[in-house]
């Protein structure tokens, strides 16, 4: 058992095997921040990310409108608009065809840029809603000037619902939506090129893009194979998976590069089980390291997010009945451990307007450099704060 004291308040947190019960996983206890409801209509998705300085990037969804993208001190607990996207893109016709959403996880490049890009309100994979779609931008703020830039639609009536950065080769990734296609953007020559499938046709794509330090990117495919861009060359490849271990293997939804950026990491959404893959010449090694908690409820769940700390812990969440889980995986990376729970959180505050879901909904987390913790949830729009989980 570990005791710290966090901002004047005692903090008892037990990291739990994977055997165990409901009773012996201790409560955690959040700090509870409701997004302003003048930037959002109660969602947002995946786009969340923490910055140097205490700055905390997300993106909202505004319905039938444009969405932000905000920024939140850590430090002072304001919240501050950097750009709405009707704004940013000149686009200034609210309604089923605007620039609603900001579902990427915001990337952060060496130059402290960050990266991210828009979505239609409605339903991508319906033709009635793309066919007078414009199509999602790729944009980039730089928090030196204070600026958004709209780097341009990637594909006429498609959405984006994922970035990433090649920092070897200067690079920005765009994963589209409906149809799965990894696009590269080249700032140098300000060109987009689509490369091909890279999710599998006819599903849903995840909204985490895994790319490693050598420009390399992962995309799961069903089945016992994985999407590989080959940055080398240019071409997308499905190279099998080799997996070891004992458990079932279940096709992640939520990833995440490993602190080596040779691996990367992913957890079944419903079984809980973590996976280690290890890329190779002409496979993917996976190994299965568990699923923390199985034993404490069974296999069903849904574990929905994952995020790097700055010390090689990984951090992710999964939802029991009503009850939030933070788990994480140890930087030498064995077995999943869990942190605590956090048990049914209270209504939102007297005058919130937005919808409210009866069920939790998480969305997206993020680990600051000084490694807090932080899950977004949704109907209610709100960040949960853990402090000193480390």
């Amino acid at each position: 058992m570990l005791r710290l004291i966090v901002a004047g308040m005692l903090c008892v947190i037990l990291l739990v095997p994977v055997s165990g019960s409901l009773a012996s996983v201790p409560v955690l206890t959040p700090t509870v921040i409701y997004v302003p409801e003048e930037y959002h209509t109660g969602g947002a998705y995946t786009a969340i990310q923490a910055g140097p300085g205490g700055r905390v990037y997300l993106g909202t969804t505004i319905y039938d409108g444009y969405a932000h993208l905000l920024a939140y001190s850590l430090t002072t607990g304001r919240f501050e608009s950097l750009a709405d996207m009707s704004a940013a893109t000149g686009e200034r016709n609210p309604g089923p065809y605007a620039q609603a959403k900001i579902h990427t996880k915001p990337v952060i490049a060496p130059d402290g840029r960050v990266y991210f890009g828009t979505k239609s309100g409605k339903p991508a994979a319906n033709p009635r809603w793309q066919e007078n779609y414009p199509g999602g931008h790729l944009l980039v703020y730089d928090p030196r000037t204070n600026t958004t830039t709209d780097l341009g639609i990637i594909k006429p009536k498609v959405s984006i619902i994922a970035v990433g950065v090649d920092t070897s080769r200067g690079l920005v990734y765009a994963l589209t939506d409906p149809e799965s296609h990894l696009v590269t953007y080249d700032p140098r020559s300000r060109t987009f090129s689509d490369r091909g499938q890279f999710g599998s046709p006819g599903e849903a794509p995840t909204r985490y893009l895994i790319v490693l330090a050598n420009g390399d990117a992962f995309h799961p495919f069903p089945g016992a194979t994985i999407a590989r861009y080959v940055a080398a060359t240019g071409a997308i490849e499905r190279s099998p998976l080799q997996v070891l271990g004992s458990g079932t293997y279940e096709p992640p939804y939520a990833m995440v590069a490993a602190a080596d950026g040779r691996r990367f990491l992913g957890v079944g959404r419903r079984s809980g089980q973590v996976y280690l893959f290890e890329p190779r010449e002409r496979a993917v090694g996976v190994r299965i390291l568990g699923a923390a908690t199985s034993e404490v409820s069974g296999p069903s769940g849904n574990h929905y997010t994952m995020a790097l700390g700055p010390d090689g812990i990984v951090y992710y969440t999964g939802v029991l009945g009503q009850d939030l889980f933070i788990n994480r995986v140890p930087p030498d990376m064995g077995p999943p451990q869990i942190v605590g729970r956090v048990p049914p959180l209270g209504p939102p505050p007297p005058g919130y307007s937005r919808t409210v879901s009866r069920q939790l909904i998480i969305q997206g987390s993020t680990v600051a450099p000084d490694g807090t913790v932080i899950v977004m949830t949704a109907y209610p729009l709100r960040l949960l704060i853990f402090r000193g989980l480390r």
